[in-house]
């Protein structure tokens, strides 16, 4: 027992320090890839990479404003339910939607859990999307805001 308490390891600096080494690495192969040479500064990537992380640990769209200003979540998010209806007269409607349900249905399913994985990885690229603009207009407001007060312009 005695040992086990001597033996305590700090685990937030292992954390950072780790986090560090990722960071590091990332940046090296960024670099490497023909990234910006803006990187060269471990300071700025670092900066970068916290406002992406940020960006991207939005979980949900109640943080964002982007989602509002597009209206309608049904005018802009992806729909994948499908609704059986006919405009024609009861005997060849039922027929036809019978040959839906019953033939096309199947078709259909198997496509949509072929591609519903690609549509979920499109959803939480767009909300990391949104939140990283929403953190570009913030910053851009910040620095004309800043800019205006430097040079003595009140608008």
């Amino acid at each position: 027992m005695a040992l086990a308490a001597e033996a305590r390891v700090p685990v937030d600096a292992v954390m950072t320090e780790l986090h560090g080494r990722v960071r590091e690495r990332l940046r090296a192969q960024i670099l490497a890839s023909g990234g910006s040479a803006y990187f060269e500064d471990p300071a700025l990537f670092a900066d970068v990479e916290a406002l992406l992380h940020a960006a991207a640990g939005t979980p949900d769209s109640a943080k964002l404003i982007l989602p509002e200003l597009l209206g309608e979540p049904e005018t802009w998010r992806l729909s994948t339910s499908m609704r059986y209806q006919s405009h024609r007269a009861k005997g060849p409607a039922s027929l036809l939607i019978f040959l839906k349900r019953h033939v096309l249905m199947p078709v259909f399913r198997w496509m949509y859990e072929y591609s519903r994985d690609n549509f979920e990885r499109q959803r939480r690229t767009n909300q990391v999307l949104f939140a990283c603009v929403q953190e570009l207009a913030l910053e851009t407001a910040i620095l004309r805001r800043e800019i205006r007060r430097l040079s003595g312009d009140r608008k």
